[in-house]
């Protein structure tokens, strides 16, 4: 039998071990809540500031044709010349940068170049030196190709549609300057062979001189961009683009006879191109 003594010895010391688990147990809780690491809040975390794409690519013309022309008198009568310019598809290249405000938002440049070339045909419709309402008209393809070279900037508005770690996908748009550069013919020049009394009339258009005009204009483009990365900086990508703007050129078959006319042409058109990505 215990006696009362025994029992409050018991007591006591039933007590301080079960303090003494309840203590440990909760020091133990705290020391493996503190080794966890702080989770970021939204605000914390960061995203790439920068951007850098090079492309080069192919370009559809935003106009397949377009015609310079003049008319003048010749023996009291109109004679007309003309040229008609062929623009096939060419060779594209874009290289910008920029830098974004938010995850989702950005703003940067672009300097984009197309070059497009192919013969001329020029035309001809020139009057009898005598005889009235009597005209002579040839047609002729140049021996030599002509050259469309535009070249862009293009300020950009730039939204991050889509992101992961390996995958971009963004929209882009803005306005766009344009710079236009033509080979453009000067002067035809021809053989003429006619009857003073009877209504024959036929001319040979034999060459033509020609030579580098440019002009500019503002225009917009709008586009599409979708990138894979190999690691959190460099990747590949594709993107397409379309751009549209009016350039003011030199009539220079007007200017030959005096007239100081000017012809608009369409600048810009479809492109598409891929290459390198980078952003940091």
């Amino acid at each position: 039998m215990f006696t009362d003594r025994t029992l409050r010895f018991v007591t006591i010391v039933a007590g301080l071990v079960l303090s003494t688990a309840s203590a440990s147990a909760q020091t133990g809780r705290q020391a493996s809540m503190s080794a966890l690491p702080p989770v970021a809040s939204p605000a914390q975390r960061t995203f790439e500031r920068g951007w850098v794409d090079v492309n080069f690519g192919i370009a559809v013309p935003a106009e397949d044709t377009f015609r310079m022309s003049a008319t003048g008198e010749l023996f009291d009568e109109p004679a007309t010349f003309g040229a008609n310019y062929a623009l096939p598809r060419g060779a594209s290249f874009d290289f910008g940068g920029g830098v974004m405000l938010t995850p989702v938002f950005g703003v940067g440049v672009s300097f984009s170049g197309t070059a497009h070339e192919d013969v001329a045909t020029l035309s001809a419709r020139i009057p009898h030196p005598i005889l009235p309402n009597v005209y002579g008209t040839d047609t002729a393809e140049t021996d030599e190709k002509f050259q469309r070279i535009e070249g862009g900037v293009n300020i950009q508005a730039m939204i991050v549609a889509a992101q992961s770690d390996r995958f971009r996908f963004r929209v882009f748009g803005g306005p766009t300057y344009f710079r236009v550069q033509q080979d453009a013919v000067t002067d035809i020049r021809y053989n003429q062979v006619f009857l003073i009394l009877q209504p024959v009339n036929t001319i040979d258009i034999t060459t033509f001189d020609s030579e580098r005009i440019e002009g500019t204009g503002w225009g917009f483009h709008a586009g599409a961009d979708a990138s894979f990365f190999f690691n959190r900086v460099i990747g590949v990508g594709g993107m397409a683009k379309f751009s549209r703007g009016n350039v003011d050129l030199e009539d220079t078959l007007a200017t030959a006879i005096g007239d100081d006319a000017v012809v608009t042409v369409k600048a810009g058109g479809f492109q598409v191109g891929g290459g390198l990505r980078l952003k940091f």
